[in-house]
């Protein structure tokens, strides 16, 4: 029996775009840690912009499980908005700008938004406090890497070989650092 889940999650993708070394941690090790402060922002601040979402928005539905057979993927999506008169993931988050990792959080939830659908997917939404909202264009180069992303991590998982740390500034806030082999200094 395996030891890792056998469908990617949405939120295994971000923990890897963050750093791959989250993947080996959680899911190859299976050391588990308690969720951060941050994780209590966000709710809190989820709760406060949803409000704004739905005045702003025609909102189609919210807290949306999507799945795609074909990726191995599975995630829920805040809400689905029409955008544009398309419909569009969105997705609340507390920053003050886009982080990479949540940059394709929302490609993946455009690409199983579309395959659930049938129809393409051409933007997703990023509403931060302020309220600031992001409009994020999916490219195809963007698809491309979410594809080989979710190899990268279905490799890992079932080598079970440790990737190499992405050193990042971010590493100070990471629930791992007092386990990481990256060579950044934490002050």
């Amino acid at each position: 029996m395996n030891a890792y889940p056998e469908i990617i999650s949405v939120r295994m993708i971000e923990e890897y775009t963050y750093c791959p070394m989250l993947i080996y941690y959680k899911y190859v090790l299976g050391i588990r840690r308690q969720p951060s402060l941050w994780s209590n922002v966000g709710l809190h601040i989820q709760e406060e912009l949803s409000s704004y979402v739905e005045e702003r928005y025609r909102v189609i539905d919210r807290q949306v499980c999507l799945k795609s057979k074909s990726l191995g993927i599975i995630g829920v999506v805040d809400y689905v908005v029409e955008h544009n008169n398309m419909p569009a993931p969105l997705e609340i988050k507390y920053s003050r700008r886009l982080k990479p990792w949540w940059k394709y959080t929302l490609i993946a939830y455009a690409v199983l938004l579309e395959e659930n659908i049938g129809k393409p997917i051409k933007t997703a939404l990023l509403v931060m406090p302020g309220p600031k909202t992001i409009i994020l264009n999916i490219r195809e180069n963007d698809r491309r890497y979410l594809i080989n992303t979710v190899h990268t991590i279905q490799m890992i998982l079932e080598e079970g070989k440790q990737p190499r740390p992405r050193p990042f500034r971010t590493c100070r806030s990471c629930d791992y650092r007092d386990l990481c082999t990256t060579t950044i200094k934490y002050s």
